[in-house]
């Protein structure tokens, strides 16, 4: 089973307790979450892809969508320096 990020983002009306119900719903899926933001209401979240529409079948979860990081190309500069007068 291969994880993968996802973006889990709940309805604006959903409970502490919905919020619960999903992180454990990853958990018990056997993913992870990374990171928590907006009192719990927008996910950023580990597992297997398959369970995907698992995640998003649940009532209060508004959104999931695949996250991916790109590497960003860092340009290597080289300044110069001159001795202080």
């Amino acid at each position: 089973m291969a994880l993968e990020t996802f973006l889990v983002v709940l309805r604006e009306d959903s409970s502490s307790q919905d919020v619960n119900r999903v992180i454990s719903a990853i958990g018990h899926l056997g993913g992870n979450v990374e990171i928590t933001a907006r009192r719990g209401n927008v996910l950023v979240a580990s597992f297997d892809p398959a369970l995907a529409e698992s995640m998003r079948r649940l009532p209060s979860v508004k959104l999931v969508g695949g996250v991916s990081v790109g590497q960003r190309k860092l340009e290597r500069r080289r300044e110069s320096r001159q001795p202080p007068h």
